[in-house]
């Protein structure tokens, strides 16, 4: 019985509490203005990646740059080679 009175007390205590008639609806709020400010990230890759997938020319650049970088690396280890 002594268990049951402790619960009573504890549920009128809880009745008491007053909470405003809007209170969900600014907790909700909040939530979604915390997610919609989160900060986006400096580098996002899946952008970068559309971003060259559209373009033709960006596609060509990147190949060309890839392909002057491996000549310019050939042109290096065998100057290192024969340098020695």
């Amino acid at each position: 019985m002594k268990n049951e009175e402790h619960y009573n007390a504890w549920i009128e205590n809880k009745r008491q509490i007053d909470i405003r008639e809007n209170f969900t609806d600014e907790v909700m709020n909040k939530i979604y203005q915390y997610e919609r400010d989160k900060r986006r990230p400096l580098f996002n890759s899946q952008r970068l990646i559309e971003l060259i997938s559209a373009h033709r020319f960006v596609k060509a650049g990147l190949v060309t740059a890839g392909a002057v970088t491996g000549v310019v690396r050939i042109m290096f280890v065998i100057y290192t080679f024969l340098a020695c």
